[in-house]
This record gives C-alpha cells, structure tokens and sequence, in this order.
C-alpha cells in the first residue's frame, strides 16, 4: 500500500518546525489555537466590550494598542468556498467541514479560541480525502493546476510543479523548499506505489487539505520597528484577512501575486483593493451571511410554532421572511448604497406572494407566486425597516405566544450591544397564567414591579411592549383576547414610539446602535471582542462611519484600512 497523506494531527505536530518563512518559529501560537483554551463555547450574545473598563474612546489611553494576535480555524463556508474556487463546485459538495460554534455570539471568536478535538480532526481527515478524489474527475481543472504534461508515474518535476502551482493557492503564500520538498515525497511516493501519476496529485491534495496552513488564517505579522508590542500584517496575511472577511472565501491567484509584490503593504493599497472586491458578487453574499448570523436569521425554517395558534406558520414561509430580510439589507447596502440606517424604518420590504399575503399587502397568495418583488409598506402602518418583518418577529417569539421581552433583549444585546445578565437563580421566569391576564402588558407586570427582575424589564419590556401589534409570527393585530392594544411606549433616552417603523426611526440616532453595527463587523473580522486599546481606532471608524453619510461599503473599507485590522499584537 502507497503512504497515506499525513493527518491533521501529525502535521499539527510538526507544521512549525517545517516552516521556515514569515513567523517561523511561533509554534506556541500555532498550538495555542489549536489546544489551547476555548472558553464557553455558547451562542452568547456580544456585550458592550471584553475589556477592562474605560470609555469607548479610549479614555486616558490615547495611544492605539492591538490584540495579541491568534490563529483562526477557517468558518465551514469560509472552508466550502475555498474548495469550491480551488477545486470546483463538485468537490466542494463533498466538503464536510466541522459545525461551527459561537462564542460571545460569534463564531468568528469560537475559531480563535475553541480547540479541535479529536473527532473535528477525523472529520476534516475524511473531507480532504473525499475532496481530493472527487477533484479528480475534473481533468481540465487538474491540468491547469499542474502547468505540464506528465510523463509517467515518476515524473517527480511535474509533481514538484504541481505541489509548487496548488500549494500556494491552498495556504495562500508561497511554499519554502522544504515544504515542496516534503509534499513532493508525498505525492511521489504515491505515485510510484499504485503506478499511477494521478494518485500522486490526489494524495498531495488531501494532504494540503488537511493541513493547519489550509484550515487556519495563519496572522503572524512582522515586527513594528517603531512600537514592539506591535505587529503590521504582511501583504500576503493581508491578502487572506481581506478576502475571507470581504469575500468569504480565499484570496485569487491574481491577489496573491499582487501581495507577493508588496500591493497591500499600506494602507492606500489595501483602500484600493477593497474597493475593487467589495463591488464583487461575493461581497454581497458575504455581508448576508453575516447578518445571517447576527440576526439569528439560519434556523428560522426550524421555528417550532403552535399550529393551533399559528396555522399559517410553515418552513417556507419562515425561509420567505428570511429571504426578505437579506435583501432589504442588499438593497440598502449595495443597490441604493444608502444610509444603512435605513434597514431599521424602511418604509418597504420585499415579498413573495405567501409573504406578500401574510402581511396583507396582497388579496390571496397566488397572486404573485413565488416571484419577488418591493412593496411600499402603507404610509400610516407600524410595520417597517427589520424590527417590522417576520423573521426577526417570529424568531424572538414563543410557540404560541409573542414575547415582548425576547424583543426587547434583542434591541438591547444585538442592535445596541448592551449585554443584558440572566435573571437571579431564584426568580419565577413564567409568566402569570389566568383569564384575569388579556394581554401579555398584563402578565408582565409583575417582573415589571418585582425589584430582583425590574432593573433589566424595563430595560427590555418597553421596547417590546411597542411592537405588540404583532404576533407571534409578525401578523399584524389590533386586538388580543378581546382587549384593544395599547402599544404606545417610551425609551429612556431615545423618546416616544409606537410600532416597528418608529421604533427603527429612534434607534437610528442612537450612537449606541450606529457603534454596535460597527463592533459587531469589527468582531467578525478579527475573531476577538475589541479590547481598550483598540477603541481609539474603531472611534475613528465610528467618525468615518458617520462622514460618509452611514454608507456600509463605505464602513467595510475604512473598516479594513483601520490600524484595528491592519495590525495585530504579539502572539500570546
């Protein structure tokens, strides 16, 4: 039998001691991310900041000061899209990465700091290897990435080629010698083994595949003459940074020789080549997919609603409200390129015909089908922007019931990023039951009135309270058990409401919702809750953010020429 490709978990080993280019020699951090301590893995929401106190601008501390840099497992569609633009769409369908997990409500931050357990490393063992056969069948594609015609199964130059040609792309930097040298053994000995040139390529590419070059964003930097505690990425860490987080998926071979070049050694060069990326058809998917997650938008097929109580509620009503909310945010970001406030009191929406009609914007379902199309919301409705549509109703609701509270927490922790603590262990949580109780005003008031529970429900309840005229699945409502809805609310801070579309009007002049939006982008992006010296930079963002009239692509790339994202600290 012909050598097996190396496991994850022997190159794990020693993928350290076998590089010797940028950051040889921080085998602690490699293994650091990959053994070290992961924290609660939970999907909790994101607070205000991890740091240690001290004001948004930094307070007494003027001076800029990065995180200690980690390397960051690939996210499963950052891992898809890598195989699918190396490989083809073929080979990526048999990709069968890990889950992801959050942390801190990200999981961006779990890939910093969750480690791979053992069967995370079978897992990504069996995908290489199913990857790498199903990449086989596409000739064409294999040729290209060989650049030479082999001559038999000992063709030990075209082998080194195409180590040379794939490897780069894979771990989006140039091999050293002894990495060719070692993956050229690998592919050789294969080869040689079965008689067959091919089985050499295969073994090479689940090899690659499996490799913490490959599975990680490998951020190291080089050292800051002028400041040792930090550290300026390269162009080619730059390059992968830039497109995992704009693009979703591995950087081009065209990007990679531009950083080879030193093209995105400043930050003028790295302005101009995110401007280029984020008017490609990735970056809008990639910004969906974000909001996805934020919003909680991926498992709203899955809702479990009380069919007595909802029977209109279905899987592809639920995927509609979804679909909705991405391109109202699409809309917003990329078509009107617009204040991106505008996701918060939209006076429109997008719909299909089964979502059209749930709203009551149509006479029947059929009428449109499936076919999409903007509707202008009624000028005097409540319903508007993303707190008025059906995925973000329905999904802070309950079964068979609407929960001004969920809602509320929701504004609190993911729009305004003010962490909200779990109730005291010894605190009823359910709500009152009895016919005395119409409303759920009603059955709130008394966690409203209790002292060990008001602190935080009137923090929550309020907001939620506003937008009770819709239901459990984002219907609209006068009436609830016969009683007329008072819907009629105040924010502390913010001012008077009533309904989704003013709700969205006040949040939009918080500072506190404009500042979350960016955070929370900051958060994805570098898999780490901003730490205080880091809150001068994003303030700097914050401003920029604001100058340009809140425009999101503009936010991406001043976001991405932020010393915040540019620099990185000592590896821990």
């Amino acid at each position: 039998m012909h050598r097996r490709p190396l496991s994850l978990a022997l190159l794990l080993l020693f993928a350290g001691g076998c590089y010797t280019g940028p950051g040889a020699g921080q085998d602690t951090a490699l293994s650091a991310s990959t053994g070290g301590p992961g924290g609660d893995a939970s999907d909790g929401a994101p607070t205000t900041s991890a740091s240690d106190g001290g004001s948004e601008d930094g307070g007494e501390q003027a001076e800029f000061e990065p995180a200690p840099v980690r390397l960051r497992l690939l996210l499963a569609r950052h891992y898809h899209n890598a195989i699918r633009d190396l490989l083809g769409e073929a080979a990526a369908a048999v990709a069968d990465p890990p889950v992801d997990t959050a942390l801190n409500g990200f999981e961006a931050i779990a890939a910093a700091q969750v480690a791979l357990n053992d069967a995370a490393v079978e897992r990504y063992e069996n995908s290489g290897r199913a990857v790498a056969a199903e990449a086989m069948k596409d000739p064409a594609r294999i040729a290209a990435l060989l650049g030479c015609a082999p001559t038999g199964p000992d063709d030990l130059a075209c082998h080194r080629q195409f180590v040379t040609n794939f490897g780069r792309l894979a771990w989006r930097r140039a091999l050293t010698v002894e990495e060719v040298d070692l993956y050229t053994g690998v592919a050789h000995d294969a080869a040689l083994e079965l008689g067959n040139f091919d089985a050499g390529v295969e073994s090479a590419i689940a090899t690659f595949l499996q490799s913490p070059f490959f599975l990680y964003q490998v951020e190291v930097g080089d050292p800051d003459p002028t400041d040792p505690t930090s550290r300026i990425l390269s162009s080619v860490e730059m390059a992968t940074r830039l497109s995992f987080f704009l693009l979703d998926t591995t950087p081009t071979a065209e990007i990679l020789t531009l950083a080879e070049s030193g093209g995105l050694a400043t930050p003028e060069q790295v302005r101009s080549v995110a401007e280029v990326m984020i008017e490609a058809p990735g970056a809008r998917l990639a910004l969906g997919n974000f909001y996805a997650e934020v919003l909680r938008l991926r498992t709203i097929d899955s809702l479990a609603k009380d069919p007595a109580t909802f029977p209109s509620f279905s899987p592809a009503l639920a995927v509609a409200m979804r679909q909705e909310t991405l391109a109202l945010i699409d809309d917003v970001a990329f078509t009107a390129d617009s204040d991106f406030r505008d996701i918060l009191d939209a006076p429109y929406t997008f719909a299909n015909g089964p979502l059209a009609f749930h709203y009551g914007l149509v006479p029947d379902a059929a009428a449109l089908g499936d076919t999409w199309q903007r509707f202008d919301l009624p000028v005097d409705g409540k319903r508007g922007g993303i707190l008025g549509q059906g995925a973000f109703l329905s999904s802070y609701a309950h079964v068979s019931s609407s929960s001004p509270t969920l809602r509320g927490k929701f504004v609190r922790e993911i729009l305004m990023c003010q962490g909200m603590p779990a109730p005291p262990n010894d605190v009823i949580t359910e709500l009152p039951e009895g016919a005395e109780y119409k409303t759920m005003r009603d059955r709130l008031q008394q966690h409203m009135t209790d002292p060990n529970c008001a602190g935080c429900h009137k923090l929550m309840d309020p907001i939620g309270l506003g937008l009770e005229n819709f239901d459990g699945i984002g219907s609209f409502r006068l009436i609830e058990n016969g009683v007329m809805l008072d819907t009629s609310e105040t924010i502390e801070g913010l001012g008077d409401f009533d309904g989704a579309r003013q709700l969205g009007t006040l949040l939009r002049d918080s500072p506190d919702v404009t500042r979350c939006l960016v955070r929370n982008l900051f958060r994805h992006a570098t898999g780490h809750l901003e730490l205080t010296g880091e809150r001068p930079a994003l303030a700097a963002v914050d401003d920029g953010f604001a100058d340009a009239g809140y425009r999101m692509k503009d936010l991406l790339v001043d976001l991405v020429t932020s010393p915040a994202f540019l620099r990185v600290g000592v590896p821990e």
